[in-house]
């Protein structure tokens, strides 16, 4: 089965491209837009934001919605065709995977957040939902077509791809000098922030309860560690008075700031 098929997309890949959809979309079609973007969950916090009204109607225009089951595959390596989203709720997983079956988990999408990459051909990524997904869909042409016509959007794109480029760079760090406690604090912490924080608040709500997008193993396959690891610091956690529970996926977080607090100290 072809991956659009699966993705559900099949019957949006075939639809004219942006440039045909804007030019005949002129006539009542912008109200219709902005009616099914003015719902949108993570209107005030995506990419749509950060743009013009005429390039966000023009992106509203071009979009289809579509919900993911869990487990199911987004784009893989071996995909033709191209295809970007913006999740309106859920979480991606992004995976490397070699050649001779290695992989490794090495990051995480949330709301709000864009997924796909624009003007290549391929990508090293396998992006799978880590848990049922409601997706804002872009066929790859359509969306770099309204890119080249909007430099602004363009730049938007930019400065998140350099905002993930910064996370990168803490995940490297954490990976490599954070001891085991820091590291599933720091990655609990982090899932409860970008599931839970409400978009108009600048801190995190300081108790919080959240379903983990990520098993055990694959905490453990984030994080460089053992399956045993990872369950003895959630019971540390848990016996700090840190997390009140942590069964299957179900979170309940009492302190979010003790909770940062375990994810910078070394010293237990």
């Amino acid at each position: 089965m072809k991956l659009e098929a699966a993705f559900g997309l099949s019957r949006y890949m075939s639809q004219p491209d942006c440039n045909d959809s804007m030019s005949g979309s002129r006539r009542g079609e912008g109200s219709l837009t902005r009616i099914k973007c003015q719902g949108c969950a993570v209107r005030t916090a995506s990419l749509c934001s950060e743009v013009s009204d005429e390039c966000a109607n023009a992106i509203g225009r071009a979009f289809h919605r579509r919900r993911v089951p869990a487990g199911q595959v987004i784009y893989s390596s071996d995909q033709k065709n191209k295809i970007f989203a913006v999740v309106i709720s859920g979480v991606v997983k992004l995976t490397n995977v070699r050649p001779d079956g290695r992989q490794q988990i090495v990051g995480l999408q949330f709301p709000a957040e864009f997924v796909g990459r624009p003007y290549s051909g391929t990508s090293n990524l396998l992006a799978e939902a880590a848990s049922n997904l409601e997706l804002c869909c872009f066929s790859g042409d359509a969306f770099e077509a309204i890119m080249r016509r909007y430099p602004e959007l363009e730049g938007a794109l930019l400065k998140r791809t350099l905002d993930s480029l910064d996370n990168a760079r803490e995940w490297m760090f954490m990976l490599g000098r954070k001891t085991a406690h820091e590291r599933v604090a720091s990655l609990i912490y982090m899932i409860a922030e970008r599931l839970t924080h409400p978009g108009n608040r600048k801190e995190p709500m300081e108790t919080c309860r959240f379903e983990s997008p990520l098993s055990r193993t694959e905490m453990a396959d984030c994080l460089g560690l053992r399956l045993e690891t990872v369950s003895r610091q959630l019971a540390l956690l848990k016996a700090k008075g840190v997390l009140a529970s942590s069964r299957n996926r179900t979170f309940d977080v009492r302190s979010m700031s003790e909770l940062r607090r375990w994810s910078e100290s070394p010293v237990e």
